[in-house]
């Protein structure tokens, strides 16, 4: 990207453009959200198959689990702007066609270039706010891009509830859609130009790609991709058995919904905290956010107080917020010297993609063995072991210092 010719006078249009980044990263996280709504209406009036549905609905989480990290190869190589470019007409022609086409097959074909958008997409954003923003809001703004996908999917809900009893679903699709094309078309208006301020691969820019890959990879990192992956599983398990739980359990005073709408709370809590901190401050906010999670999993699902069990998935849903926002906050601190950001984002990526397809079925193994508490007592083990996972970068911090 071309250095901004006038750089005093581009701080609001910088801050507007990771704004509109962001915004358009919530929408994205819509469009992965916003089949759920319409199962009923796929099934009864378009007369989609039970797998066709499943399909829709897995498919731009499926192509995340299955290549992430080679597609963060791929954007390295082409530069994140353009990347952002590719991805964002890639999603939007894609939601377009999904809305206009009823045959089950142009359907799938719509979703399939959806995907291809959506994995690029979701690698160049958080990318991009790393390398854009000033160093005060790196931390912040990677913290709330933690919290992109339950927005999203909050967002699906909001619009669904609103446009279904009076529009065809078709319309509610063909919004979504648009509403994110227009935000994407504004963030990319605002960002061409910029000049990255701290931009971990231009100090390279000669080192060929193997060797900038190779450098992206270290034990911080690792360990960084790791704990997002625990979190990942033990977070959708969570989330996917809620509405059964609640249905079943005590007399939470929160619906389901209602405590995933508490997730975003954790991530501007620790984009708060994070900000102007370091990557030990990072670690220690996301032992802390496990730590949180291993003292509510097991009241919550194993309490008959409602009171306690209320209070209980409320910690549990703001501290995944927490554990998540900081991961992704702690990016700019832990990208080795020569090595990329959008390598390391791409790996916590592949990362968390693996744990959403490992998480639902375990939590579900777990549930069926074991009953509500069981999977309570396996929640804690999983938050001590994405704590355990953070905690050599804390040590080896403290050594550095």
């Amino acid at each position: 990207m071309r250095q901004d010719p006038t750089p005093a006078a581009a701080g609001p249009r910088r801050i507007a453009a990771l704004v509109f980044l962001l915004l358009a990263g919530i929408l994205a996280g819509t469009q992965l959200g916003k089949i759920a709504p319409l199962v009923a209406w796929y099934r009864a009036e378009a007369g989609f198959s039970l797998v066709m549905v499943g399909w829709l609905t897995s498919t731009l989480g499926l192509f995340v689990a299955l290549a992430a990290l080679p597609a963060a190869f791929a954007i390295d190589r082409a530069g994140l702007y353009r990347s952002y470019l590719v991805s964002a007409i890639a999603l939007g022609a894609g939601g377009v066609g999904l809305a206009l086409f009823d045959g089950p097959l142009a359907a799938l074909a719509a979703r399939l270039v959806e995907a291809f958008g959506y994995l690029i997409l979701v690698i160049a954003i958080p990318a991009l706010l790393a390398t854009l923003a000033p160093e005060r809001l790196k931390a912040p703004a990677l913290a709330i891009w933690g919290g992109f996908v339950p927005l999203g999917y909050a967002v699906a809900d909001f619009l669904s509830a609103a446009m279904l009893p009076a529009h065809e679903p078709q319309s509610f699709l063909l919004v979504s859609v648009v509403s994110f094309i227009v935000l994407a078309a504004l963030a990319a208006w605002l960002a061409r130009g910029l000049e990255p301020i701290a931009d971990t691969t231009r100090q390279v820019a000669d080192t060929p790609g193997a060797a900038r890959m190779a450098s992206s990879f270290s034990a911080s990192v690792a360990l960084s991709a790791l704990a997002f992956g625990i979190y990942v599983i033990l977070s959708i398990g969570f989330f996917t058995f809620l509405p059964s739980f609640v249905a079943e359990g005590p007399a939470v005073a929160l619906s389901a919904g209602m405590i995933a709408l508490l997730v975003p709370l954790g991530n501007v809590l620790a984009g708060v905290l994070l900000k102007g901190g370091d990557a030990r401050f990072a670690a220690l906010v996301v032992m802390a956010g496990f730590l949180a999670s291993a003292a509510s999993a097991v009241p919550f699902f194993g309490a008959a107080d409602p009171i306690v069990a209320t209070v209980s998935a409320m910690v549990f849903a703001v501290a995944g917020g927490v554990v998540a926002a900081a991961i992704f906050a702690s990016v700019p601190f832990i990208v080795p010297p020569g090595g990329s950001s959008a390598i390391v984002i791409g790996l916590i990526a592949q990362s968390g993609g693996l744990g959403t397809l490992a998480g639902p079925p375990l939590a579900g193994y777990i549930i069926g063995q074991f009953g509500w508490a069981g999977f309570g007592w396996t929640l804690a083990a999983f938050s001590l072991l994405g704590f355990a996972c953070m905690a050599p970068l804390l040590a080896r911090r403290r050594r550095l210092a």
